[in-house]
């Protein structure tokens, strides 16, 4: 989110793709395992592989090398249908329950040392002492920070993660001592929230972001939605931005909250599944006023869902950039050992009867590649409003609105990409870590003299100001990591760069809500859909 409005980062997209071949699941029915292939073709894969492992020029791990050949295999039927190994299955069953086993730290990368960031409110870390800021150096009996010590962060979460009730210790160094201190914390189930932020904008705008789809996403909004009424809320900002799905059942009990009784929301269909309806069942908590959905070309399947019932059923404005347009219903199959099949089994298709999905007939490769071609064509016109959805797949709304298919959700209101050349700057800024290297320096130094001073959130809001000294601070670690200089980006963009530092530290000393309540202002996309509107009857 830090960067989201500023230059177009291939990396954020290549990322996105990676979570998007997971989206768009439904875990909650099992199935029983089917009969594979014939005897005859089993054998001759088993063959295949033994003549591999025992005569192939280079030594390989035949687990890794069949884990590859079944993506491979999958991977000719459509871009999402896929093989997770046992180790990624686990990690993808941890994104979609909502949950985990471990101690609530988020760990920080900078250089060779790990550093904990923000630690969870009430977490078994938070109870046995740990701080944001606190350079880890072991783990147990394992060395993870040090001069030259590089480690994979997936291997030290992996240490740090174990069964609940069992120990982990800790040797941490802060305040400039070179002595570990060693803090024993028993590991417990860890919630990982999928709504990390829901505040008041004004009196009567609210705003919730939802990051994924997962099995606490539904029950999270409910009550966000909860909190947000109460408070008066007559508009509701729904951003899902960068949002590439999850579980479906969970977007379908979002569009329950928002839709009058009766309206339908999704229906699937596959050549081994007949038609399903879900509708509205009505009694949700907002299922009047005012509504603005932010998607952009990050949001997918379970994030298009929702969006494709709220624009096909008028009940909202659709602001951003154009979807990703994964329309493939994915469902889960056990295999032995651990490992799992995830395997499209239906599409899903918007009230209007539009197919979200983009053609894949030409390979993986091609429909990922056509993704990205599709996002920069687009950029390069970013300041223009102009946008060209594929006018030969055209659908009715309810109202008699005309809409789109083709692939994704085209917005009722598209905005321009934000392009500034001096952003260059900003961005390496951002990108090389300039500001948590202040941070992360400063606050294993003077975290508890951080909270005395502002032991709430509110009271950062209020009295944190830094100004120009700050940002000279920001500048020379700039200078010192070796970015050169643009003083027409510092003239125009200071503040702002000030405004993400206190938004960085925020979310350290309070957590992922504090990040976007400071930030919010700075968002550019969001002002705009605070105001959109759009006539939603023909």
């Amino acid at each position: 989110m830090a960067k989201k409005k500023y230059s177009f980062s291939l990396s954020v997209v290549c990322l996105a793709l990676l979570i998007g071949v997971l989206v768009g699941m439904m875990f909650t029915r099992q199935f029983s395992s089917r009969k594979m292939a014939s005897s005859q073709l089993a054998e001759r894969v088993s063959t295949v592989m033994q003549l591999v492992d025992q005569c192939y020029v280079d030594r390989i791990d035949p687990d890794s090398a069949s884990d590859k050949m079944l993506n491979a295999m999958l991977s000719t039927l459509d871009p999402h249908s896929c093989y997770l190994s046992p180790k990624a299955f686990e990690q993808e069953a941890e994104m979609v329950q909502g949950h985990f086993e471990g101690i609530g730290v988020v760990l920080y990368y900078l250089n060779d040392t790990v550093y904990a960031s923000n630690v969870q409110a009430g977490s078994p870390a938070e109870r046995a002492g740990v701080h944001p800021g606190d350079r880890i150096i072991m783990v147990d009996t394992t060395q993870v920070s040090g001069r030259g010590l590089t480690k994979e962060p997936q291997g030290v979460v992996n240490l740090i993660r174990g069964p609940r009730l069992s120990m982990v210790d800790l040797g941490v160094q802060r305040q400039g001592s070179k002595q570990l201190k060693h803090i024993k914390v028993q590991r417990n189930v860890i919630n990982h929230s999928s709504v990390p932020a829901a505040v008041m904008l004004d009196n009567q705008t609210g705003y919730i972001y939802v990051s994924h789809f997962a099995g606490t996403t539904a029950l999270e909004f409910h009550t966000a939605l909860q909190h947000l009424t109460d408070a008066g809320m007559k508009h509701l900002v729904l951003d899902l931005r960068n949002n590439g799905g999850g579980v479906l059942e969970g977007a379908i009990m979002m569009a329950n909250e928002l839709l009058p009784k009766g309206k339908l929301i999704v229906y699937t269909q596959g050549a081994h599944e007949r038609r399903h309806n879900v509708y509205a069942t009505g009694g949700g908590l907002f299922d009047e006023g005012r509504l603005t959905v932010l998607i952009n070309e990050r949001s997918a399947s379970a994030s298009e869902v929702v969006s494709g019932a709220i624009q096909d059923n008028d009940r909202g404005t659709i602001v951003g950039h154009r979807s990703f347009g994964k329309g493939l219903v994915q469902h889960q199959f056990d295999l032995p050992g651990g490992a799992a099949m995830l395997l499209t089994i239906a599409r899903y298709y918007s009230p209007s009867g539009r197919c979200i999905q983009r053609p894949y007939d030409k390979g993986s490769d091609e429909y990922y590649t056509e993704y990205l071609s599709r996002i920069l064509s687009d950029y390069s016109a970013a300041d223009s409003l102009l946008s060209h959805p594929d006018t030969s797949e055209a659908f009715r709304t309810v109202n008699g609105r005309t809409v789109y298919g083709g692939g994704g959700i085209q917005p009722d209101v598209v905005l321009p990409y934000f392009r500034d050349t001096h952003l260059v700057y900003f961005n390496e800024i951002l990108s090389k870590q300039v500001m948590e290297t202040i941070i992360y320096h400063k606050l294993n130094r003077e975290y508890e003299q951080l909270m005395k001073q502002y032991p709430t959130l509110s009271d950062f809001e209020r009295r944190y100001r830094p100004g120009n000294e700050l940002l000279q601070q920001i500048l020379a670690q700039a200078d010192k990591q070796g970015l050169k200089r643009d003083e027409a980006c510092i003239a125009k963009y200071g503040s702002e760069m000030v405004t993400h530092y206190r938004a960085i530290l925020a979310r350290t000393l309070y957590g992922e809500h504090a990040y976007y309540k400071i930030i919010m202002p700075t968002d550019v996309e969001l002002q705009h859909a605070i105001k959109a509107k759009v006539k939603l009857t023909q």
